[in-house]
């Protein structure tokens, strides 16, 4: 028998997301799924979910819920002030929460988008095999939308709920995973296969050119501002190569010469020049990042983008959690 919980006060954009829709791309289907896999999945861990379980994402400020039967939950990401009946509890760690309590998600210190994980997951009925919310095509989720006041959400509450020991992230590693005593952040890319497409002085200053994050930013694309300073970025082919493909993470910089890393809800091809692609691993600090934040794009070998690929996965491996 399904458990439900219903939303008291949704905040501004609260979707139901999983790691996406899959396999779909060449038929012109977006992907979406969470913009923080990092936090998303060790939500789900603390849970003992699998990592692809469907949650609920929240951006800059996240919901009123009352569950009306028990369930551990857990919320993973931005700094989010997390109150159980009005008691202050920790982010990065599971908790109960009983029947008839009211769980709220209020505002982000730091960060942008929190997740939260309930034990069993969220049960919403997948389109093409993903629970994800497609928001331009209203698709997926809760019927394709964001979760509003009244909505009802359904979970699985598991036998052993009482006597299964919290567990938690060590809140030490967050430091480094987030860059979050810096200034700067800088975000590591592979160099795409435009490069022609740019000038030459561009690319050598690359490392050092100091972009911020734009206002207009959202779940399809991060825009990067750029000092006015700078000259053209293109080369003389210009902006504009035959459609390819897109991955989350890539760096398309249109005529105007703000470049905007492609995320979840990004179409599935482009023609713009591709400066390059932010690797995986750093795709979670990048979700993190306000408006405003300064960053600077640092190119490496694949090499060593596999190599921070492999380390963050041991950080979400089950023995970096503790009861």
């Amino acid at each position: 028998m399904l458990g439900d919980a219903e939303i008291v006060k949704a905040g501004p954009l609260s979707t139901v997301q999983d790691l996406g829709r899959l396999d779909h791309e060449a038929k012109g289907v977006r992907v979406c799924g969470v913009m923080d896999r990092l936090a998303a999945s060790i939500a789900n861990r603390l849970v003992e979910n699998p990592i692809d379980a469907p949650l609920i994402e929240q951006t800059l400020m996240g919901d009123q819920i009352r569950f009306n039967q028990p369930a551990r939950v857990a919320v993973c990401g931005g700094d989010a002030e997390v109150r159980l009946d009005g008691e202050r509890r920790t982010t990065w760690q599971s908790f109960l929460v009983a029947g008839g309590s009211v769980l709220s998600v209020k505002g982000m210190a730091w960060g942008v988008r929190s997740y939260l994980a309930v034990q069993g997951g969220w049960h919403v009925k997948p389109v093409m095999g993903s629970s994800s919310t497609d928001l331009a095509a209203g698709l997926g989720g809760l019927n394709g939308r964001s979760l509003r006041a009244t909505d009802s959400l359904r979970f699985q509450p598991t036998e052993s709920l009482s006597s299964t020991s919290d567990l938690r992230f060590s809140s030490a590693r967050l430091t480094e995973l987030y860059q979050r005593d810096r200034t700067t952040v800088g975000l590591r890319i592979l160099l795409g296969p435009d490069l022609d497409h740019f000038a030459t002085r561009f690319l050598n200053r690359l490392g050092y050119i100091e972009f911020k994050v734009g206002s207009d930013s959202n779940r399809q694309g991060i825009t990067l501002e750029i000092g006015s300073n700078e000259q053209e970025l293109h080369s003389a082919l210009g902006p504009d190569i035959v459609s390819s493909f897109t991955t989350m993470g890539s760096i398309q910089v249109p005529a105007h010469g703000r470049p905007t890393i492609l995320m979840a809800d990004r179409q599935s091809t482009g023609g713009f020049a591709r400066l390059g692609k932010v690797i995986d691993a750093d795709l979670p600090v990048l979700a993190q990042c306000r408006v405003g934040q300064t960053i600077v794009l640092l190119p490496v070998s694949i090499e060593e983008a596999r190599a921070a690929s492999r380390y963050l996965d041991t950080v979400c491996d089950y023995s970096r959690l503790e009861s």
